[in-house]
């Protein structure tokens, strides 16, 4: 293993603020794998509380129903006909079913131990070249970061974090096997299962493995010759994209709100928004620091702790949210900053060597900063109150508010669901009787007409495919069946609904009715006639 000693203690008495730190830092450098597994812990409590808290949402209901597709074959077309990501990560969560029963948390669960493995192997990455103390610095940094949102989620992302992270140890590894002179046979069949699994998890794990292949490439370069076993184990996972023409074919027939389309505007928000709460929490640090010890602890190591096949994996990935986004704006496809956020594996690796380089590798000022940016995330605030709470050690599924018709007044009426996202959600959440009246209306041009958009235009296919009890119809039909009806929308204007606009245009009388809790992102009721619209 090569690391870089820490360098030499100041003298100051053990009373001195700055001696403390020092010896806090030394004990987390000689027990790092109890200091990770405190890390772990901060993290698992505050993804179960989160959990508990936080329903299913509409991405995550795909995820729940196809993972329990009646075969496996219904299963694998689902998820190229309607959700469009590889089978791993619905696979992964069918497998949990199957052991701890269906529910929230299991849903999500393959995800947090996604997200819990990149943690490990982030450490592990950078222990290799700075000890523990950096080590837990890059993993603290992973889960303080805006990426880490997503973790919790029933979706892909925590578990391409988590393969992701794995293919960069293990070719790390390989890498240190060279520096050794010992060979790595069983690495390379590692390298092949993981660069799989990044590749069956989600499409952009194509970047995470061309990043690696990137890297591989400047070894190769700078030995001045090629491994074909190492070659063969990277590229044999490529069979994996025997998936993605359907996905990209489904994918390219898709037309998407111009608010969300992507435009090279958004690298610089991505990054902004990325690295500005990490920085800021550094600075808070650096300020720490000069207050307790002076800038005697900002001496600059004569070197970095990577090698240059590391630096070219570690700017690959950074640049991966480049490449997605100058892609989808050529497609004129969407983009939201979890697309990209794969890239903060780099980011956490960055700023941890950084940081590494500016105090000659010393241990204390990593675990200020491991604490200080866990702090300002408010994870470790979190995990506290979580714990102390005690109820995400009885983990139940979350508390969801539904939709009451009580209150209405004819509640024989039919009721309209003006967002598709609400929709959808409603039908995981919601009671029989109640979606044996409920409807979500598809325009065809009319909705393209006000929305330049057709992401919900296949709802009855997708209704249909995933068994849904409320109903889809074209509005024009509906209308002429049921010209009185009940809308639940929203006064802000979302860029992909657009059925209040239509009725407003078309002169309908709308009253609304009040403000409806629920646990959905729509809470205005309106009672609707149609029959007194303008056409």
């Amino acid at each position: 293993m090569s690391t870089v000693a820490p360098n030499s203690q100041l003298s100051s008495t053990p009373s001195d603020p700055a001696a403390l730190l020092d010896g806090v830092g030394e004990w987390v450098e000689a027990h790092g794998l109890i200091a990770l597994l405190v890390l772990l812990a901060i993290y698992l409590c505050s993804e179960l509380g989160h959990s508990l808290r936080i329903p299913l949402w509409h991405d995550e209901v795909f995820t729940w129903t196809i993972a329990q597709a009646p075969t496996l074959r219904q299963l694998l077309h689902l998820t190229q006909t309607t959700d469009l990501n590889p089978p791993l990560s619905y696979l992964l969560t069918r497998a949990c079913f199957h052991l701890f029963g269906v529910g929230t948390l299991q849903t999500r669960l393959p995800e947090i131990a996604g997200y819990g493995l990149a943690l490990v192997c982030i450490f592990v990455f950078v222990r290799r070249r700075a000890g523990n103390a950096y080590g837990l610095l890059a993993a603290a940094i992973l889960l303080s970061s805006r990426g880490a949102e997503p973790a919790i989620d029933g979706r892909p992302y925590g578990l391409l974090y988590g393969f992701g992270a794995l293919l960069l140890v293990v070719w790390q590894s390989s890498l240190i096997a060279q520096e050794r002179g010992t060979r790595a046979r069983v690495n390379n069949l590692l390298l092949v299962f993981t660069a799989s699994a990044v590749l069956l998890t989600h499409i952009f794990g194509l970047f995470l493995w061309a990043s690696v292949v990137a890297a591989e490439a400047a070894r190769c370069y700078q030995l001045r010759r090629i491994v074909p076993s190492r070659l063969v184990a990277l590229l044999l996972p490529l069979a994996a994209l025997w998936f993605y023409p359907p996905l990209l074919r489904n994918h390219a027939a898709a037309l998407f709100p111009v608010e969300f389309q992507a435009h090279l505007t958004d690298i610089l928000s991505y990054y902004f928004s990325r690295t500005s709460r990490d920085l800021v929490g550094l600075g808070f640090v650096a300020v720490l620091i000069v207050a307790v010890a002076g800038g005697a602890w900002f001496r600059p190591a004569p070197r970095f702790v990577l090698n240059r096949p590391e630096w070219v994996a570690l700017v690959c990935i950074l640049a991966t949210p480049i490449a997605i986004i100058v892609h989808l704006t050529q497609m004129h496809a969407s983009f939201f900053n979890r697309y990209g956020d794969i890239a903060t594996l780099g980011l956490a690796v960055l700023l941890a060597v950084l940081v590494c380089r500016w105090t000659a590798n010393r241990p204390a000022v990593a675990v200020c900063a491991s604490i200080i940016l866990l702090s300002c995330s408010l994870r470790l605030q979190d995990a506290v109150r979580f714990a102390a709470h005690g109820d995400i050690f009885r983990h139940t599924e979350p508390i969801i508010l539904p939709f009451q018709l009580a209150p209405l007044a004819n509640a024989d009426l039919p009721l309209v669901i003006n967002s598709g996202l609400v929709f959808v959600e409603m039908n995981n959440h919601e009671s029989a009787p109640l979606l044996d009246r409920t409807f979500y209306l598809t325009g065809g041009t009319v909705a393209i007409h006000y929305t330049h958009a057709n992401i919900f235009e296949n709802m009855s296919a997708e209704a249909q495919a995933l068994h849904y009890r409320a109903h889809v119809e074209p509005y024009s039909e509906f209308f002429q069946q049921h010209p009185h009806f009940y809308l639940l929308a929203s006064d802000r204007i979302y860029p992909e609904d657009w059925m209040l606009r239509k009725l407003h245009d078309d002169g309908a009388s709308l009253r609304l009715l009040g403000h409806v809790e629920n646990s959905y992102r729509d809470h205005d009721l309106y009672e609707v006639d149609h029959s007194v619209a303008t056409h």
